[in-house]
């Protein structure tokens, strides 16, 4: 696969062997590698909820999944290429390597880029290619708010990734990322990614003052991301 090919997946099958193509070309103790390994369990997650009828909003969820991980891959693909990469994503991409970085200080970090920074995006994208708005209490919202379950029921088995065997136990650092891994907030911060996407729709007629909030959001969100990987 060519790097710009990466961001072109067209479905959750295909997103998925991307992901393995990521982990089987990275090192495990690299930081990109380790947020993928997350992401990969948590996509595979909402590709069953999916195929099991839990999402009642038709295509939303499937759609916005593969905008969503395009996003990533757009900045994984920038990285291959030797091009700037997006500054929401760059603090991670620069440190990856960075030494004495907890595994999961980087799954913090992508985390952080991934959902404050592209999920809005990703649902500016959906809503657009399906022809409907980004309403509260919509079904695609509902649908949106219904994912945060399936994040749910993946958080112990991620999180003992990260406190058990051959990566590190948390309580060697005094149980501080520990605490970051407990209140970081997903269900926050998604609710948060939503409101964002009603802001980004409602400046689409307005480009300057659209690519300002997006640069600004992206610079706050890198921000934020260096700061998990002090």
């Amino acid at each position: 696969m060519t790097s710009t090919g990466w961001a072109e997946a067209q479905s959750i099958d295909d997103v998925l062997d991307r992901m393995e193509t990521i982990s089987s070309a990275l090192p495990a103790e690299d930081g990109v590698a380790t947020f993928n390994r997350m992401y990969h369990q948590v996509t595979r997650l909402v590709d069953v909820a999916i195929d099991q009828g839990r999402f009642g909003a038709g295509p939303f969820l499937g759609r916005l999944d593969v905008h969503f991980a395009n996003l990533f891959f757009e900045a994984y693909a920038a990285d291959l290429d030797g091009r700037e990469v997006n500054d929401a994503w760059a603090p991670l991409f620069e440190n990856r390597r960075k030494p004495r970085t907890h595994p999961i200080q980087f799954a913090l970090a992508g985390m952080n880029a991934h959902i404050c920074h592209d999920l809005p995006s990703a649902v500016v994208l959906t809503c657009r290619e399906l022809g409907v708005d980004p309403v509260d209490d919509s079904p695609e919202h509902v649908d949106f708010s219904t994912t945060n379950h399936v994040l749910e029921e993946a958080a112990d088995e991620i999180k003992g990734w990260f406190s058990n065997g051959v990566v590190a136990r948390l309580d060697e650092i005094g149980g501080r990322l520990d605490d970051g891994f407990a209140m970081f907030g997903i269900h926050v911060a998604r609710a948060g990614a939503w409101q964002v996407a009603q802001m980004l729709w409602d400046l689409a007629d307005n480009p300057r003052l659209d690519a300002m909030f997006r640069g600004n959001l992206g610079r706050g969100v890198g921000l934020a991301s260096r700061g998990i990987l002090i």
